[in-house]
């Protein structure tokens, strides 16, 4: 699966060292570790006692510790090692796989180092190492690649950084100041729900498809037995009728087109704690799955799919069909956003756009707030096919604050029932998100109304 990755946070180009947006980071030098200033006033103690009190055992306990640190130091680097933060191939991922980027270390001294890793990660990211704490050996004038890993738990674009790199030589007599990258967005596909529809959408006015349409064509579905034409085939002719009644009839049948799918995200208000994968859903998660589900369905089988946001920033993607537009919807879908909306969204502009769109508008709104309830009841009375999923968990509550909070949460289910029933008097066909074939009824209905 192709996808576009964002490039690396913070890098230069040319690979010198980090740079930040704002100011360049300190250069990155060589220096003394506590271990070596140990061992030199260990040293330095043992010569002044020897000498101020003639005692000789000290310069024979002092001489290892000159002469282990003088053969450490014989050969000692002068370049601090180059690290880069390389955008992997691929730089997306899904919803339980591993997020990962790349860290080159590059050692130009002829003298062996150990390289200290250190890396932080988004709460969404679990990183395979704990902290990111690992550690990695150099070989003189050579380089390694390592890879900074974890496991992605929920959806988005997630900031895998930033990453800490220290390096060691000399048996730990010297080490190099920190040097700190950026780190790298990765981006966290949503896994879909498994959706699977057998039923057929209305408005197949496309080329060619799997949806049933009023048109006349070639096809399986039997429309009506009627008398031979000039130009019909020959393999339609309905031998048993012609027989019976000495005339020659051919079967007529329905063809089959595809059609257009416009995906409705409402994205006005948030609800619920997203426990990521392998947790709860809120009204963000539900909605995205649920509309990957259904975009990957009916773009794989040929049909135009295209989203719109119904909130703060009103982003839309064109209609397209195929593998690659499911790729896409889902890196769409991974971008969404729920921020506070200043200027709440426009239902008759949204209608208005998509007044001249011949499609089946899915909406999937949790139906808590007057503009998406509008926006549904306009496109209804526009004459246009609308199916409503809601979008709403089940196990979503208010909190507890008073005694009366239960009959209050009682109150606003019973009136939220009694909107979706206004909403069905509509023509609008409203059902909740419950995974595969959970849309078959009410599409199915919406067929009998489009062919009445």
């Amino acid at each position: 699966m192709t996808a576009i990755g964002d490039p690396v946070l913070g890098l230069r180009t040319d690979g010198a060292r980090p740079v930040s947006r704002a100011q360049s980071e300190p250069p990155v030098t060589w220096r003394r570790t506590p271990a070596l200033t140990r061992a030199v006033a260990l040293v330095a103690v043992c010569l002044l006692v020897s000498v101020a009190f003639g005692r000789v055992d000290l310069v024979l306990i002092g001489a290892p510790f000159a002469i282990g640190t003088a053969m450490l130091l014989q050969h000692r680097p002068t370049r601090a090692p180059e690290a880069r933060l390389m955008p992997l191939d691929d730089a997306t991922t899904a919803e339980g796989a591993t997020a990962a980027a790349s860290l080159t270390v590059v050692n130009p001294e002829p003298v062996p180092i150990t390289t200290l890793v250190t890396a932080a990660a988004d709460p969404w990211i679990d990183l395979h190492t704990g902290k990111g704490d690992f550690a990695e050996r150099l070989a003189p004038a050579a380089g390694r690649e390592m890879v900074v890993a974890g496991r992605a738990r929920r959806w988005g674009g997630h900031h895998l950084g930033p990453i800490h790199v220290r390096s060691i030589a000399c048996g730990g007599l010297l080490e190099t100041t920190v040097q700190r990258l950026h780190g790298a967005t990765v981006w966290v596909l949503p896994v879909p729900d498994w959706f699977d529809s057998a039923e057929s959408l209305p408005f197949a006015d496309g080329v060619t498809g799997v949806h049933r349409s009023r048109r006349g064509g070639d096809s399986g579905e039997l429309a009506e037995v009627r008398l031979y034409q000039p130009g019909d085939r020959l393999r339609r002719i309905d031998w048993r009728t012609s027989m019976r009644t000495q005339d020659l009839y051919v079967n007529a049948t329905l063809s089959e087109r595809d059609t257009d799918v416009t995906l409705i995200l409402d994205l006005q208000v948030e609800a619920g704690i997203s426990g990521g994968l392998d947790g709860a859903a809120s009204i963000a998660d539900l909605t995205v799955r649920a509309a990957g589900a259904v975009a990957s369905h009916y773009a794989l089988q040929g049909d135009r799919v295209a989203c719109v946001e119904f909130g703060a920033r009103g982003r839309r993607m064109r209609a397209g069909a195929g593998r690659r537009h499911a790729a896409a919807t889902l890196r769409w879908l991974a971008s969404v956003d729920m921020p506070a909306d200043p200027l709440p969204p426009s239902p008759e502009m949204l209608r208005r756009q998509l007044a001249g769109q011949r499609s089946l508008n899915v909406v999937f709104t949790p139906l808590l707030t007057d503009r998406s309830l509008a926006l549904i009841a306009a496109i209804a009375r526009a004459g246009r096919p609308v199916l409503c999923v809601d979008t709403l968990p089940p196990h979503v509550s208010p909190p507890d604050r008073t005694h009366w909070t239960p009959y209050a949460e009682r109150l606003w289910r019973l009136s939220r029932a009694n909107t979706v029933m206004e909403l069905r008097d509509l023509g609008v066909a409203v059902e909740p998100w419950q995974g595969s074939a959970s849309l078959d009824n009410v599409l199915a209905e919406l067929n009998r109304r489009r062919y009445r």
